[in-house]
């Protein structure tokens, strides 16, 4: 799977009748796609994207508002199940109030919905121009 990133391979991976997906994780951003590690940010707008396969990018007709979804919560990460039952009920996402403070500043930021192609060009100058 990652030999075939690496390769430029951008086509699905399957296995049987299940697509193989790639895990990435942060520090590996720099080996593989030559991009430094950041230790802040400032975000400047909310983009809420969706891919249909023979869509020509464009703005969603529905917008969709940031959630309490959108935020890792639970007992445990979708990533790492707690199959040895460890994290005795720990909130990976946060405390409410956090997540509620968050919410309440990102809410106040541009907010676009958009839908992407497979058409990674065009995907691109859409959101260049979405973006400036």
């Amino acid at each position: 799977m990652t030999d075939a990133l690496l390769a430029g391979h951008r086509q699905p991976l399957w296995n049987g009748k299940r697509e193989l997906k790639a895990q990435i994780f942060p520090d590996q951003f720099p080996h593989w796609f030559g991009v430094d590690l950041a230790t802040n940010g400032q975000a400047a707008g909310l983009l809420f994207p969706q891919v249909a396969p023979d869509t020509t990018p464009a703005p969603a007709e529905v917008c969709r508002p940031l959630t309490e979804r959108d935020f890792m919560t639970g007992a445990t990460e979708d990533r790492y199940p707690d199959v040895f039952e460890l994290a005795a009920g720990v909130d990976g996402g946060g405390r409410e109030e956090s997540r509620q403070a968050v919410t309440a500043l990102l809410t106040r930021l541009p907010q676009h919905t958009i839908v992407l192609g497979h058409d990674l060009g065009a995907n691109g100058d859409f959101l260049a121009t979405l973006l400036s």
